[in-house]
């Protein structure tokens, strides 16, 4: 399961807002099917203004509850973009919540890389998919390198943190509560 806690509303550069959150959305299920994710739901939070509120922690929480994941994936806590930031503190809220049932938690880099890891996963069979779901954001790969910048982080991570792995890899930090 995947939450979209927002829908990238703010960023059209150019288009208008509804616009840009059908394209978002659009963008973003066709990445979920490139990756063979076939539950998400699109909470539609206001983009750029996301806030670590106690209706969106319940409803995190109450998202966990009926799912029972093992493991969470969320940005990590000092990832430049404010939204990145609330949905790490959604999580961690909602997850400190769980009274002693708590899933493992592991942050992940996207526009900040993180200096303090404890997870390293070689991605090299996997580079090929990944880079695809990025491609399908093409309102941002459109007026960014978005797909090559990835590429070039997951290079680097690969070389520097998980020889002797593949060339590319992701790192995780683990949340600790």
């Amino acid at each position: 399961d995947v939450i979209f806690l927002t829908s990238g509303e703010a960023g059209g550069h150019g288009r208008s807002r509804d616009e840009t959150l059908r394209m978002r959305e659009a963008e973003a299920a066709t990445a979920a099917q490139i990756l063979g994710i076939g539950s998400f739901d699109f909470w539609r939070e206001p983009d750029g203004a996301l806030e670590a509120s106690p209706k969106n922690i319940t409803r995190m929480y109450d998202a966990i509850m009926r799912s029972n994941p093992d493991t969470i994936f969320v940005t990590h806590s000092d990832e430049m973009h404010a939204d990145h930031r609330a949905a790490e503190q959604i999580v961690r809220a909602a997850v400190g919540m769980c009274n002693g049932n708590a899933p493992n938690v592991l942050m992940y880099e996207v526009w900040t890389p993180m200096s303090t890891m404890d997870h390293i996963e070689d991605i090299t069979a996997h580079m090929p998919v990944k880079l695809e779901a990025v491609r399908a954001y093409r309102s941002q790969c459109d007026v960014m390198a978005f797909d090559e910048a990835i590429a070039g982080l997951n290079r680097y991570r690969g070389e520097m943190h998980s020889w002797p792995g593949g060339p590319y890899a992701e790192v995780f930090r683990e949340m600790k509560l």
